[in-house]
């Protein structure tokens, strides 16, 4: 379970975020330092990432958010060209809206983990409707699925409608396939 993202932090917690019991002996260093375990960077936020830190991993605040069992999600992308162009761009934003970079795709293409995003961390789906070559006027099915959530979003449009789709929080170990069908 993960620590709270504001509020008081003890030892106690982060000692039994990191698999201790919660009486037990906790020294800061250690646990910044990895001695009761590695820190898992795939937490949206971790102690030691830079991001709002104090004091470098040394102050309880720089804790808040992390999540020891936190485990990366994959995203995955079937793209199909039949009679129109199509092509997607996945846009990853770090939990407080820090731009950490773009995945383009053109083409018909189907990547099982086309990348991969920490817990935490947003994605924004962009389906292009600049249509470089077919009928603006075909249809195009365009979804995003999450293997926890299920659809979230499901709708046949035509290929030059103009859709991005925003504010994708991952969660731990989730699947999200992007379909992009035209």
């Amino acid at each position: 379970m993960a620590l709270q993202f504001s509020g008081q932090i003890t030892a106690g917690n982060i000692g039994r975020e990191l698999g201790k019991t919660y009486s037990s002996y906790m020294s800061m260093w250690n646990a910044r330092n990895g001695r009761y375990g590695s820190i898992n960077t795939q937490s949206a936020r971790y102690p030691t990432n830079g991001i709002s830190k104090t004091n470098s991993g040394y102050a309880f605040s720089d804790w808040y958010g992390y999540n020891h069992s936190a485990r990366q999600a994959s995203i995955g992308l079937k793209q199909v060209e039949r009679f129109v162009d199509a092509d997607t761009r996945a846009w990853e934003f770090r939990y407080n809206g820090t731009a950490l970079g773009q995945n383009w795709q053109w083409g018909t293409t189907s990547i099982r983990n086309w990348f991969y995003v920490p817990i935490g961390n947003r994605v924004d789906v962009y389906f292009d409707n600049s249509i470089g070559w077919g009928s603006s006027w075909r249809t195009a099915v365009r979804q995003i699925y999450s293997n926890q959530r299920g659809y979230l979003l499901n709708v046949s449009e035509r290929a030059s409608t103009y859709r991005n789709y925003s504010g994708i929080y991952v969660q731990s170990s989730e699947q999200i396939t992007i379909f992009n069908n035209s």
